[in-house]
């Protein structure tokens, strides 16, 4: 049968658990500096991704935070919460997908289903589904990792 872990009170690895289980890490906002640096660092100069007007210049209530901002944060929430502590190298992504906007103050949380996962010689080939769910319980964005 099919187990949840919530990072508050398991700290589970992928490798540890049973394919259809769950890992669920902890909530983390997210800053508009974090924002800011972010897609200066990845030359991304979307105005959208610096002020209210920029953002709201191209039909956005307010100002953005770049997806892939989003997605690092949420693999460090996984990493953090001991899902992925002992990754040797990632895989790919697939079936990625932004669903909706994250704005600076929005809180996300990482939600994990592990699909597979195979013992090799330099350690363990493990798939999951995962999604980034937002304060008001949105699904932002979602894929599949190897």
């Amino acid at each position: 049968m099919a187990k949840a872990y919530r990072e508050d009170s398991w700290r589970k690895p992928a490798q540890e658990m049973e394919i259809g289980d769950t890992f669920i890490t902890k909530s983390r906002v997210i800053t508009r500096t974090e924002c800011e640096l972010f897609a200066l660092m990845g030359g991304d100069w979307f105005p959208q991704f610096f002020s209210e007007t920029g953002a709201q210049k191209r039909g956005w209530k307010t100002q953005l935070v770049p997806g892939l901002c989003t997605l690092n944060i949420a693999y460090g929430l996984l990493m953090q919460g001991g899902f992925i502590k002992d990754v040797v190298a990632m895989m790919g992504t697939k079936s990625m997908e932004f669903l909706a906007p994250v704005h600076p103050g929005d809180s996300i949380r990482v939600e994990t289903e592990l699909s597979s996962k195979k013992e090799i010689s330099k350690g363990w080939i493990c798939e999951y589904d995962w999604a980034i769910i937002n304060q008001d319980e949105t699904m932002v964005a979602k894929g599949h990792n190897t």
